[in-house]
């Protein structure tokens, strides 16, 4: 687990109108009267000193959202009350960046390494692997920083709150130096003759950000459109402006925004409320004083005209700069509390480029722009940027960019949207307001204070549903042409960036550091040179020193009776339907239908692999017999929440080396139009017009120019699926038609020309050999009643399916043994060794969670992050095969030989009956926590999904409740057993690393091979 998972917090609005959550009885029940809560009028003396300011009922919620003051502190306290099990807890401060010395990231990594009253050196990883959280994190945003904590235990619910607290206000950073060393930066030398370097987690985790083209781009957006303010300053820390952060000024930092006066406390579901807030006020607020604390951020000045600004990325040597630029069109949209003109906004947002019949991808596209065009509006600022972005381009395309998009704009202000794509986007509205998904705690607590922080109504975004009933008369109206004349064709505080490509940039700064630093250590003295290796042991031995069972027994914990001892079920009915197996799951969806159609993909030969990949892009994006392109989409829209196609592949339960490869078609409707969806479903998968050579040229340059940009930008995905490759067979096919997929689309995209008729004809071929009814698996998620309108929908498509009997192959893959250095430009490494358990005789149980749980939280913490300075260490187990991961890594060799040194480890592996009962209770935690995260992101549906994964690998519902009881029996004789297992794995010697050249060169001889992820170029 990666301990402060820190994006640069971006909310857009469909994210906020696709979070509501409509509660029905049976999943999620609101609370049942608005006068919930009554209090004693002992001047609030049972409130620790809180006192009742307002209370609101949010209808689209229905909840009450109750406002308080903590008199005595300041600080300011909102609670979402509901009937819901997740509880959770954040505190938020608001805290501007000065400069781009990342004081507020470090500090956020700081405060949850140690407090007053847990003086342990990381309680944060101590709870991760102790409790049943279902949340636990930390967050720094461009002017805030949170602290969220969430559990459905109550029992839990109460430690994690009290260890976050006690972090918060009592940190033990502020007298502990090497806190700030460690998690923020420091010298590093060995020895006289060595080379001091610069290491630290917040620093490394950094120089990765700044590896991302993206991450570039979004800082020279803020950059060049808030000059003047604080948004100017990258508030994660810029690699080079971290280490001219002290300690002092860090801890001033602290001291000036961590009061409770600063504080925005958040609490959210079914929790007694009078008890929390007496425990935060007479534990923690009451000793604190209001205090004066200046977060204010200036509203940055209009500009007169459009600026331009060119930013630069790195990409590999001797790599064609051809088609890599960024193009970028900035515009400063009103305030974030102007609730109106955000949604506005964000509902132009997919007006514009919310597919492909969008008119600004459309005329982007016919102008020569490709199809990776996209809008971002991000309101994580206090003034909303609404930007326009070209991806792989060049910069001579700048001045026609410009002009398309003002010329788009203008004929859109004059006639307005096409009817019937608006009401396309309305029906994706629509349907996400049916949508029943899981509660959203974290998601309302940043949508109360992207406006409560800016000093706005904590309570303005939360009734959005209501908001956008109106859509429909604001787009008629003309109210969405006025805002574009206002805020994009006539706003001149707007930019335009250029981040254009650089071979090689990523060596320079490197070389031009190494020499900085060469040049500082030539200016020390003996003693400060010895004072530096000093430190340099110090801070090792300190961190190498376990805290005593004394202090860790601080930390709260829960005991075994408080595990639900029960797996969660997965109802899963099969059926038959005009002769195909039918897996129903009845779940209740608010009359909304999930289908999935899992079609046998065995049947394409090995050399046609990569023609599926490319036939689920080309379906729903071309031309079919009955519909023009842009009449599908539009038909799509408006009766479905989209029809999808995706190539996968499950394996066998504990046998990596069987698995069945599917071609998935997925349908998200209302159940009363599924038949208009299939019929769609039916026209996509027969009459797409696959001889379009013209549009073909076109999806294949753009599917060949994102995967390149995700295998630039996936270091750790490589690294793992390169692993899996060495492994099994399941791990070679998906590494083949990932990684082969590149090169086939380099080839075709370079040689279309000559290839055409060939691709035509291999992509028809493919077609007919996969939409077949041999074999077909659908699945449907639905309620009981509603199960009729698929029934009848999926009877009539099947009647139309092709049904021949083919053969299917059996794939054969090199799979001949290649630990592989992969150069990418990249500061870090992604250090990546593992095997598979059934290869050397062991057969992989519920124990293996808990072994994932201590070493990842313990050892290789401690080792990898902790003392290596990497951003995170991960074991994963995926099917059979057993996976030691490092991520964001200043080391190479290091860490290897951390993994190698884990058999050691487990053979004197001790821990007393509590300590393995907290290991235990972490375990079934995160087992819980993520087979819920799936659910709350897409509801019910993703209990479907789930269902089906498990049903096509043989998982059954015995299978999930004998993993939970290996769990809950494991003992120490059991970790202490997977000594010699994980030392036979480690010995196969199976590793891969994706990272820096220089590093990976440096090792070279470790390899049996060094490739350098060059892009191939392209054919225009």
């Amino acid at each position: 687990m990666n301990k402060k998972l820190r994006p640069l917090i971006v909310f857009t609005l469909a994210t906020l109108i696709t979070s509501q959550t409509v509660f029905a009885e049976g999943y999620t029940k609101p609370i049942n009267t608005k006068t919930q809560i009554t209090y004693s009028n002992e001047k609030n003396n049972s409130l620790g000193g809180f006192v009742l300011e307002s209370k609101k009922w949010i209808k689209d919620l229905k909840c009450n959202v109750c406002i308080y003051k903590h008199k005595k502190s300041g600080a300011h306290l909102v609670f979402v009350q509901n009937n819901s099990e997740d509880k959770m807890f954040c505190v938020n401060f608001k805290t501007p960046a000065k400069n781009d010395k990342g004081s507020n990231h470090i500090i956020e990594h700081s405060v949850l390494c140690g407090s007053k009253k847990y003086p342990v050196k990381d309680p944060f990883i101590q709870m991760s692997k102790q409790s049943l959280n279902t949340f636990l994190n930390a967050m720094t945003a461009h002017d805030s920083t949170m602290y969220p904590v969430s559990s459905k235990n109550d029992k839990d619910f109460n430690n994690l709150m009290s260890v976050y607290l006690d972090a918060i206000f009592y940190p033990n950073m502020v007298k502990n130096k090497r806190i700030f060393e460690q998690e923020g930066w420091r010298y590093e030398l060995n020895s006289p003759n060595g080379e001091l370097k610069y290491n630290g987690i917040v620093y490394n985790e950094m120089k990765g950000n700044y590896s991302d083209p993206q991450w570039i781009l979004n800082r020279a957006i803020a950059q060049s459109l808030f000059p003047d303010n604080s948004y100017k300053f990258e508030s994660g820390g810029l690699p080079e402006a971290i280490p001219n952060l002290t300690y002092e000024e860090f801890v001033k930092t602290y001291n000036e925004y961590y009061t409770p006066s600063n504080s925005y406390f958040y609490l959210y579901g079914n929790l007694n409320i009078e008890k929390t807030l007496k425990f935060i006020g007479e534990n923690y607020l009451n000793s604190f004083d209001k205090k004066k604390v200046d977060t204010s951020i200036k509203l940055q000045k209009p500009f007169t005209k459009r600026k331009t600004k060119v930013a630069e990325y790195s990409i590999s040597e001797k790599t064609s700069t051809k088609n890599k630029t960024y193009l970028s069109l900035n515009y400063v949209v009103d305030k974030i509390t102007n609730k109106d003109t955000v949604l506005n906004f964000s509902v132009l947002k997919d007006l514009l480029t919310g597919n492909s019949s969008a008119p600004l991808s459309k005329a982007l596209r016919e102008n020569g722009f490709g199809e990776n065009v996209q809008i971002s509006f991000d309101i994580s600022y206090d003034q909303p940027i609404f930007s326009i972005i070209a991806k792989n381009v060049n910069e001579s395309q700048k001045d026609k960019f410009e002009k398309v998009v003002n010329d788009t704009l203008q004929n859109i202000v004059k006639n307005g949207f096409d009817e019937n794509f608006v009401n396309s986007v309305i029906n994706i509205y629509e349907l996400s307001k049916r949508s029943v998904k899981g509660n959203f705690p974290l998601m309302y607590n940043s949508m109360i204070m992207q406006s409560w922080l800016h000093g706005g109504d904590p309570t303005l975004y939360l009734n959005i549903n209501s908001d956008i009933c109106n859509i429909k008369n604001k787009i008629k109206d003309g109210t969405l042409q006025t805002l574009i004349q206002k805020y994009l064709i006539n706003n001149t505080h707007s930019s335009l960036v250029i981040l254009k490509p650089v071979p090689g940039l990523q060596k320079t700064k490197e070389n031009n550091l190494k020499a900085k630093l060469a040049k500082y250590k030539a200016s020390l003295s003996n003693q400060q040179i010895n004072d530096i290796i000093k430190n340099t042991k110090d801070i090792r031995m300190w961190q190498q020193t376990p805290d005593s069972k004394k202090l860790t027994n601080t930390l709260p914990t829960l005991t075994r009776t408080d595990i639900n001892k029960n797996a969660k079920k997965y109802t899963t009915i099969e059926k038959k339907e005009n002769g195909v197996k039918v897996l129903y799951h009845p779940i209740f969806t608010n009359g909304i239908g999930h289908v999935s159609l899992y079609f046998d993909t065995s049947k394409v030969p090995q050399d046609k692999l990569g023609y599926m990949y490319l036939l689920s892009n080309v379906l729903s994006q071309v031309d079919t017999k009955n519909y023009t392109k842009a009449k599908l989409s539009q038909e799509i829209l408006s009766n479905s929440g989209g029809i999808t196609f995706a190539p996968n592949c499950y394996p066998k339960s504990k046998n990596n080396d069987v698995y069945y490869p599917k071609m998935m078609a997925n349908i998200t409707s209302l159940n009363s139009k599924l038949p208009k969806n299939f019929n769609l479903l039916e026209e996509i998968m027969y009459n797409s017009n696959l001889k379009d050579k013209t549009r073909l040229k076109q999806i294949i340059h753009t599917m060949k120019q994102t995967k390149e940009n995700q295998l630039m930008s996936n270091g750790a995905g490589m690294a793992i699926q390169k692993l899996l490759s060495y492994t099994s067979k399941y791990g070679r096919y998906n590494n083949f038609v990932n990684e082969n997929l590149y090169s086939f689309l380099c080839d075709l995209d370079k040689n279309f020309n000559t290839k055409s008729n060939e691709i035509v004809k291999n992509l028809e071929d493919v077609r007919n050999l996969i939409f077949n009814k041999q074999d077909l698996i659908v699945s449907y998620t639905g309620e009981e009643e509603n199960y009729k309108y698929f029934a009848q929908s999926f009877d009539k498509f099947s009647n139309n399916l092709r049904n021949e009997k083919l053969p299917k192959y059996k794939y054969s893959f090199n799979n001949s043994k290649q630990n592989e250095g992969i150069i990418i430009p990249s500061k870090v490494q992604y250090v990546v060794k593992g095997g598979d358990l059934l290869k050397i005789g062991y057969i992989p149980n519920g124990k293996l969670l808990v072994l994932q749980n201590i070493l990842q939280s313990g050892y290789l913490w401690n080792n990898i992050r902790v003392k290596g300075g990497a951003y995170g260490a991960n074991v994963a187990l995926s099917n059979s095969t057993l996976v030691f991961s490092s991520y964001r890594d200043p080391n190479l060799k290091e860490t290897l030989n951390t993994f190698n040194k884990i058999p050691e480890y487990l053979k004197n592996f001790n821990a007393d009956e509590k300590q393995m009962t907290n290991y235990v209770i972490g375990t079934i935690g995160k087992l819980d926590t993520s087979n819920n995260m799936l659910s709350s992101i897409m509801g019910p549906a993703a209990d479907g999904l789930i269902a089906d994964g498990l049903y096509l690998s043989g998982i059954k519902q015995s299978d999930l409740q004998k993993e939970r009881n290996e769990i809950l029996s494991t003992t120490v004789e059991d970790i202490r057993k997977f000594a010699p297992i994980i030392d036979a794995i480690l010995k196969e010697n199976h590793f891969c690393v994706v990272g820096n050249e220089k590093k990976i060169n440096e090792n070279k001889k470790d390899f049996m091979s060094i490739t350098s992820l060059q892009n191939c170029r392209s054919s225009k």
